[in-house]
């Protein structure tokens, strides 16, 4: 017996930081597991009881026989408070389901995951994509009267090798807004697509018959709205033509340089590049410099 007692004492400081750990992590779980955190925080104590119990007995400060009153006592009102002491089922009392060990321990509903997120959809956590979205769709609403007071077309070549054409504007200092696609104009009556094989054209050389239309950039500025139809080049012909002033080169996709476009650059082109349609909203200050945008990933049609 006195080894029994003595291997409870020995023994506690490891069951105890089992509990702690099982007690911290419903205290983290909050409302969901408060019973349960209320559960194990009264073993906890009674647990406690009994090792200052047994370690008295084994110092022999009290009779070998507290260490079957004791817990006997501990257990008789256990018994007796049962639901608060051990508010545990093994089943979903939604669907019946068999709850995994996660659920067993940590739902005070006895519910699944299914069940209980049918029954609490705020408690589910939306992941950083959707949270984004919805972001997102919330500041759209202050775009849906915008109107664009300017638009243009701007073209990239992408080659088989990863490849993108930009133009590097040779008399403008090295700084933000140097590198750029083929920005050209729309003519009056002229179909986008014809502005974007027109542009390349004119500013590098190539031929591209059919340029396709992958994204819309919106920036609103102080003094105007300007909207830009972004086109992708894959198939086209030709030798690139040399500009005084607008010097067409290629960069490879992984090299590219974007300390010298504009800040938006980075978050739209790449995903351009990889075939996805977007739509970009920004709004920038009177230095032209974009203090809040959204990127849209969804947009499909324009």
């Amino acid at each position: 017996m006195q080894s029994f007692i003595q291997g409870v004492v020995d023994g506690y400081i490891i069951f105890l930081f089992f509990e702690g750990l099982l007690l911290f992590s419903l205290i983290r779980n909050g409302k969901k597991s408060r019973k349960k955190m209320l559960a194990v925080l009264i073993m906890t104590l009674a647990s406690a009881v009994i090792w200052t119990v047994y370690y008295l007995i084994s110092v022999g400060q009290l009779s070998n026989k507290m260490a079957f009153i004791v817990p006997a006592g501990l257990l008789a009102l256990g018994i007796i408070f049962h639901r608060v002491v051990f508010p545990y089922k093994g089943h979903c009392t939604d669907c019946g389901k068999r709850l995994s060990i996660t659920e067993f321990l940590f739902n005070d509903d006895h519910l699944c995951h299914v069940c209980y997120e049918k029954l609490h959809p705020e408690a589910i956590k939306l992941s950083w994509e959707e949270t984004i979205r919805r972001e997102n769709e919330e500041k759209k609403k202050s775009w849906i009267t915008w109107m664009p007071d300017r638009e243009y077309v701007i073209a990239f070549a992408f080659d088989k090798n990863s490849n993108v054409l930009l133009i590097d504007r040779v008399k403008m200092a090295k700084v933000p807004g140097k590198l750029s696609g083929i920005i050209g104009e729309i003519r009056i009556g002229e179909k986008l697509i014809n502005a974007a094989s027109r542009a390349i054209l004119e500013q590098s050389g190539l031929e591209c018959a059919e340029p396709q239309y992958m994204a819309r950039l919106n920036f609103d500025m102080p003094d105007k709205n300007i909207r830009f139809h972004v086109f992708v080049a894959r198939e086209f012909s030709g030798m690139l033509k040399e500009n005084a002033e607008k010097n067409p080169i290629w960069l490879p996709l992984k090299k590219l340089k974007y300390q010298q476009m504009s800040m938006d650059y980075p978050l739209w082109l790449p995903r351009v590049l990889r075939g996805d349609f977007l739509e970009y909203f920004g709004k920038c200050n009177t230095e032209g410099r974009i203090y809040d945008d959204i990127l849209d990933l969804e947009a499909k049609n324009f």
